[in-house]
């Protein structure tokens, strides 16, 4: 499956590129060549969705002792991962950007290595 490129507005996104893209790392389309991503706050909300989903299911299984309700609520928080994942919307980012945005987080991951190591 592939999605529509913010750039060209044709189907050139590879659904896995798509999934995994951010702003240090951006999806290529195959057609044109240029880059795009998935918002930050997007990618988060889709995670946190579906944890919250399955704690949800988990805490309702065991308050009302049905198991099956926990299936239930791991099939929704896929359904749902899914389906979000498929309205995410792509945004254009130039290369420059995309090289900017992966200096700084290498920058803040060492500055976070350092003060960790540091208590």
């Amino acid at each position: 499956m592939t999605y529509a490129c913010p750039h060209c507005r044709q189907p050139g996104v590879a659904a896995v590129a798509k999934r995994w893209s951010s702003r240090e790392t951006p999806a290529v389309c195959g057609l044109c060549g240029k880059f795009s991503h998935v918002l930050a706050s997007t990618s988060s909300g889709i995670g946190v969705a579906g944890v919250l989903i399955v704690v949800l299911s988990g805490i309702a299984a065991a308050a009302w002792n049905m198991a099956p309700l926990l299936l239930f609520g791991v099939g929704l928080a896929v359904a749902n991962n899914f389906r979000a994942w498929r309205r995410a919307k792509l945004w254009p980012i130039s290369k420059e950007s995309a090289a900017n945005a992966k200096k700084a987080g290498w920058f803040v991951l060492g500055l976070l290595a350092l003060f960790g190591l540091g208590s």
